[in-house]
């Protein structure tokens, strides 16, 4: 019930897009400040930047050994990969730095 408005509104526009005008012109540039903007959130809230870094590298090799045409997929494939073998890893610093912060916090 909850998200009967996701699928009513993405029916809907499934059916309407045939009727309407629609250019995607510029909205290039929208998305890649979009997901700018969403990185750099995500940069700053993380304690330890290990996600991102990860992120960045594998999608660069993928973009190096598979072309700017199909490195998207392989790219997401491989830090989900990465980003599972890594989590419990990754969980254990983010508490530490954050219990490490908490502490420093209760001193001053």
């Amino acid at each position: 019930m909850l998200h009967l408005y996701w699928v009513i509104g993405a029916s809907l526009g499934a059916v309407l897009a045939d009727f309407l005008p629609f250019s995607l012109k510029g909205s290039e540039f929208a998305m890649t400040a979009l997901f700018l903007v969403i990185f750099l959130e995500q940069w700053l809230k993380e304690p330890t930047h290990e996600s991102s870094l990860i992120g960045i590298f594998v999608t660069a090799i993928c973009l190096i050994i598979f072309g700017a045409k199909i490195f998207l997929i392989p790219a997401m494939l491989l830090i989900l990969i990465a980003l599972t073998v890594r989590q419990t890893a990754i969980r254990q610093k983010f508490t530490s730095t954050l219990n490490a912060q908490n502490a420093e916090q209760v001193k001053s």
